[in-house]
């Protein structure tokens, strides 16, 4: 024992060095494989952060620009009086923070109406390159932005130069002066919560900091993204804090080289063992041989087992033939002993069995398991066959080969194997059989669900489409309405008007022509709010909560009813589809409330929270009549709507009044104005 281990002890020894040296070079390599790894989705994250931001600041710039166009088009519909620019200019100040002011310079250059920020004064810088700019605009007749300046008292600013066309005709600018430390505040508001720093360069020059940005981490991982704009080009640096930093990184790179410096031990422990191992198995043979001569010593335990054990020598003949095997054959000992192993195996598969039992005395196997791969069978002293589990296995003693074979009876639980399979069979072709009806019946309702899913769709398409084309003729309606005959009207008025200041009239010609400017001027007011019920043109442009409350008042008076309006929530930016859908429930409410509830007051409730818009109208009229919630084209065309936001409506009744509510689930982003179904 002591010479086989000095023996293997040097090549263990060089196996464990080696199992070391690979395991640590593995590791290391792994290492860096997973720590590059890590730095490249470290930068590949901070890109697509600084591709976001990129994007949100021209498109804030870009929206911003567009606010000032629809000033300067005030001029396409007629001259715009002080008061309606002023409105509009402050409007316009109060929804961009960073706006310092809008100025109106006429073709000359020269100022002509300014609004500036409300308690804004500081003083506004580019004098010196106004002019280019101004030439780069009417020239281009496009917006056109210029460089980040600074003003006499060091703040940075930039102006927006939009031309101003009237039919053609060149009438001036409209500038814009911001704030370019407030209005990147206003662009860069949604990044503070994302542990981004980010900072704006221009022209190679740093011109903003976002407030909270930290150095660390700028010079190794800042990437820069380039933001066209109509004139300047500014160049975006974003770049992560300490604290994202720590959660974009992971612990993999210490975890592989923990792992792999635990794998290499584990290693070598196997390395270890494997020699421990190979002694061992030197020691197993010496302990083989001698069991060898044991099991000789033990083949009278055998006669008592309660498996028929049969041995016999390489021709053969019986050998050892113990009690089991008497009941098993019937032979007795005697009758057996010095016999062929034929005599207990039916005819047709002793020539199988001589063959079989050659091939095993060959190989290298010491037992092998007859009835594994077919069924055996044994014979009776009587002539009966019966199926057995029979194995085989070979020994060597004293230079003489025997085979051993250890059998046993199996008639009941073959007879049980049968019924057991025959029950199975049956089991399987039924489920077969059912599977398949189940399958064409899943396939049937599959189907039946598809086509309902698509007729559903269908439906819901031509609904959206007869929106679309109802609200496209109410707005062709009252464009006509207001472009012709309001005009009409007019033009009707004041020849009346010139043929009363004319004279030479009578009393009484006087008097009906007068009434008749009356009537005019009823039809023409008249004419004028169903465009405005037809197609509220301010909607778009003031939002829905002004405009709600513009209809609202206008109501009021012309009904006698007392509407009050509430609002809550963050009611901005609900997309078009929404405010139309809850401006026109509104119109038809109220138009219900006039003529059918005889309600001296009515309340609505508009409010949004989180995901969810709420819209509530109540009256203390005398209620909806049996079945006329579900039968009127009014509030079917309502639930029609809600249904196609995908909301849902309900309807309270009773003799103190009605109460509608209808809630609205609101997209992640507002949806686009243009196709809205209305």
């Amino acid at each position: 024992m002591g010479r086989i281990q000095s023996a293997t002890w040097p090549l263990a020894s060089r196996l464990v060095l080696a199992v070391l040296l690979v395991g640590v070079i593995c590791t290391l390599i792994s290492w860096r494989l997973v720590t590059l790894n890590e730095r490249s989705h470290i930068q590949r994250m901070t890109r697509l952060a600084a591709s976001a931001v990129a994007a949100d600041m021209g498109a804030d710039v870009e929206a911003w620009t567009l606010g000032q166009v629809r000033l300067a088009k005030m001029w396409e519909f007629g001259e715009p009086s002080y008061e309606q620019w002023t409105a509009f200019a402050n409007l316009y100040l109060d929804h961009h923070p960073g706006c310092i002011a809008i100025e109106w310079l006429d073709p000359k250059y020269e100022e002509r109406w300014i609004a500036r920020s409300q308690g804004e004064k500081v003083p506004l810088a580019g004098n010196s390159v106004l002019a280019s700019v101004f030439k780069s605009a009417q020239l281009s007749r496009q917006p056109v932005l210029s460089n980040l300046l600074a003003s006499t008292t060091g703040q940075k600013q930039w102006f927006t130069v939009i031309p101003i066309y009237q039919k053609d005709r060149f009438r001036g600018f409209v500038l814009g002066f911001f704030d370019a430390q407030r209005s990147f505040n206003s662009m860069f508001a949604d990044i503070n919560g994302l542990g981004f720093s980010v900072a704006v360069e221009e022209n190679g020059v740093e011109a903003f900091r976002l407030e909270g940005s930290t150095p660390e981490n700028e010079h190794d991982w800042a990437q820069t993204i380039d933001v066209p704009l109509r004139g300047p080009s500014w160049r975006v640096k974003v770049w992560s804090k300490p604290a994202a930093m720590r959660e974009m990184r992971s612990t993999l790179p210490l975890m592989t080289l923990f792992f792999g410096f635990c794998a290499t031990l584990l290693l070598m422990v196997i390395a270890q063992f494997v020699r421990k191992l190979s002694i061992e198995v030197a020691e197993r043979r010496r302990v083989e041989e001698s069991l060898r001569s044991s099991q000789a010593r033990f083949a009278g335990i055998l006669q008592i087992s309660a498996e028929a054990v049969i041995s016999t020598d390489v021709d053969h003949r019986i050998t050892l033939y113990n009690q089991a095997a008497e009941r098993t054959f019937g032979y007795t000992a005697q009758e057996a002993m010095g016999q062929s192993m034929n005599m207990l195996i039916p005819e047709r598969f002793r020539a199988m069995h001589t063959k079989h039992v050659a091939q095993f005395a060959e190989s290298a196997k010491q037992s092998l398991l007859m009835s594994a791969r077919r069924q055996v069978f044994g014979l009776r002293k009587d002539g009966t066959e019966f199926p057995m589990a029979a194995s085989v296995s070979r020994l060597d003693v004293g230079g003489e080969r025997l085979f051993t074979i250890i059998c046993s009876d199996v008639t009941e639980q073959a007879r049980a194997a049968e019924e057991l399979r025959r029950a199975h069979d049956e089991l399987e072709l039924r489920v077969r059989e059912r599977t398949a009806d189940l399958e064409k019946s899943n396939q049937s309702l599959q189907g039946e669900i598809l086509e309902r899913q698509r007729a559903e769709e269908e439906v819901r398409e031509l609904s959206r489409r007869m929106m679309r084309v109802q609200e496209e003729e109410r707005r062709n309606l009252a464009r006509e309405l207001h472009d012709g005959a309001t005009q009409n009207l007019v033009a009707l008025t004041l020849n009346m008007a010139g043929i009363l200041n004319s004279g030479g009239l009578s009393s009484s010609a006087q008097a009906l022509i007068e009434e008749s400017v009356r009537l005019v001027e009823n039809c023409t007011s008249e004419l004028r709010t169903i465009s405005y019920l037809l197609h509220p043109p301010l909607l778009e442009e003031l939002g829905l909560c002004r405009t709600l409350r513009g209809y609202v008042d206008g109501f009021s008076r012309r009904s006698g009813i007392a509407v009050t309006l509430t609002t809550e929530g963050e009611l901005e930016q609900l997309g078009f589809d929404v405010e139309l859908a809850v401006f026109r429930i509104v119109q038809e409410c109220l138009s219900n409330v006039h003529r059918h509830a005889h309600s001296a007051t009515a309340s609505i409730l508009l409010s949004r929270s989180g995901q969810l818009l709420t819209l509530e109208i109540v009256d203390q009229g005398r209620g909806l009549q049996s079945g006329a919630h579900s039968a009127g084209v009014g509030i079917a065309a309502m639930r029609e709507r809600v249904r196609l936001l995908r909301g849902f409506m309900d309807i309270r009744t009773g003799p103190s009044g009605t109460a509608i509510a209808i809630r609205l689930p609101l997209s992640a982003e507002p949806a686009s104005s243009s196709g809205a179904v209305a």
